[in-house]
């Protein structure tokens, strides 16, 4: 075995046990509304898509309309979409406009939609 493939097989190794190490910097839903009342025929329809960056602390709404980029606030149970009344970036000071709940990923608190119907995200 000749040097050059001996560290190919070291750094495909190192890369593999370190690769496991490594959060996943951004997070990817698509949001979709049930279909209404009791007619299960309808499809569900996209209302919008989520991308949220959990080390940069920034989120972003896209809708049919376009883009919203807004600050993320990790809470425990919720990914809270918003923004910061002041640069303090301390919670008490973050008003949200989106709260997507962490474990049944359905939005609990839309300021700016009616949650007639209820509103799921899957996770891309």
């Amino acid at each position: 075995m000749s040097h050059v493939d001996m560290n190919k097989k070291i750094t495909f190794i190192l890369f593999i046990l370190f690769s496991g190490f490594i959060k996943a910097d951004l997070i990817k839903f698509q949001c979709v509304m049930a279909g209404v009342g009791d007619n299960w025929n309808i499809e569900p329809k996209v209302a919008f898509s989520l991308t949220l960056g959990v080390a940069t602390k920034k989120a972003i709404q896209t809708l049919r309309k376009g883009n919203l980029e807004m600050d993320l606030l990790v809470s425990k149970n919720h990914y809270e979409l918003g923004m910061y009344t002041d640069g303090s970036k301390s919670k008490d000071k973050f008003i949200p406009v989106l709260k997507l709940n962490k474990e049944t990923l359905n939005v609990d608190y839309a300021k700016y939609m009616d949650l007639v119907e209820p509103i799921t995200c899957l996770k891309l």
